[in-house]
């Protein structure tokens, strides 16, 4: 009996021992992580395939998890204006949704840009990270540029994206002089969202419009589908692909012309869009997020996380001195919007 009373007593001094130590740990906890987050959310949009834009997501979502220490969840939603809804409302702390999307947050969701993606796997610091919005025919559609879009069905993406839409319609104005976004319903026939790059590529693939838009790298991952797409051939890396660089309207017409026709076709190219940054919530400490620009910057030291991810993140100020914070970077989409008459304030 004795033994099981002093049993007792020696759990009973245990447990009280382990509560010292965890108020006393408590106590002592790092000052400097005062107010972050217990878990920390990235939203992301995953297009047509969901589990796939998570399995993606994932080196990512380890590697910030084990570096700030607090736990790391990714989120999706059905469109980019629904992550960036999740952030004004506090469902989401940070995400990689696209240029034109920062630019709306920025506005309406107190974003703020901390690091720029370049989505690249040989790293090169000194090179702003960017890419390209191409619009596309299937060869024997008798389009070959803007202008013979006129009286065509044409598929943009989604509303809010830089790449499906927001450029390549400006590019459709400036190249026919229009002075309103309205010119363009009398310009096209009918313009669509397909809802995602991979639905705009299959749209005009199966025939259901004339011609559409996308942003380069995913040509890499429908001619990796199947798709015959011209100047890209299955197997091609994201990057690596001729439109992934700046052609000349020469060099477009020439992979043009040697393509057959049932194949996709390229027969513009945009002007450099700005990577999508990696943005974050102002609603979160300072040291919170300068902890996270930290991890984000120091994933180009790691070439074994910079293959899994596909990409490493910079800071532009630090290549282009016109830059005073990396937000300056996204100012040419806000030049667009003007001209599209969007309302960045609009809930």
């Amino acid at each position: 009996m004795k033994k099981v009373i002093l049993s007792f007593v020696l759990v009973v001094m245990m447990a009280m021992l382990g509560l010292s130590l965890a108020s006393a740990q408590e106590a002592t906890a790092d000052p400097a992580k005062a107010g972050w987050p217990e878990t920390f959310i990235i939203g992301v949009y995953p297009g047509d395939n969901v589990e796939k834009a998570i399995e993606a997501q994932e080196p990512l979502r380890a590697y910030l998890e084990k570096t700030l220490g607090v736990r790391t969840v990714v989120i999706t939603g059905t469109s980019y204006g629904a992550v960036v809804e999740a952030m004004r409302a506090g469902r989401a702390d940070a995400f990689e949704v696209g240029p034109f999307s920062y630019v709306l947050a920025a506005d309406v969701a107190n974003a703020e840009a901390i690091a720029v993606g370049n989505y690249v796997t040989k790293v090169d610091t000194t090179v702003l990270p960017g890419y390209y919005s191409v619009m596309f025919t299937k060869k024997g559609s008798g389009i070959k540029s803007i202008a013979d879009l006129k009286g065509k069905t044409f598929a943009f993406t989604d509303p809010a994206s830089t790449s499906g839409y927001l450029v390549p319609a400006t590019d459709i104005l400036n190249d026919q002089k229009f002075d309103s976004k309205d010119q363009l319903d009398g310009f096209l026939a009918q313009a669509t969202f397909a809802g995602s790059h991979p639905a705009s590529v299959l749209s005009v693939n199966n025939g259901t419009t004339d011609a559409g838009a996308t942003f380069d790298d995913n040509l890499v991952d429908q001619a990796n589908a199947d798709i015959a797409i011209c100047g890209v051939d299955k197997g091609t890396a994201k990057g690596t692909e001729i439109f992934h660089s700046l052609m000349t309207q020469e060099q477009i017409d020439k992979v043009y012309a040697d393509c057959p026709d049932g194949s996709i076709a390229v027969f513009h190219q945009s002007p450099l869009i700005p990577q999508t940054p990696f943005a974050v919530s102002k609603n979160l400490p300072q040291s919170f997020r300068d902890a996270v620009k930290t991890a984000l910057l120091s994933i180009k030291d790691d070439q074994t996380l910079v293959d899994s991810l596909g990409r490493f993140y910079i800071d532009p100020t630090t290549i282009d001195s016109s830059l005073k914070t990396i937000d300056n970077m996204y100012d040419p989409l806000r030049v667009i919007a003007k001209k599209l008459d969007l309302d960045l304030s609009a809930k």
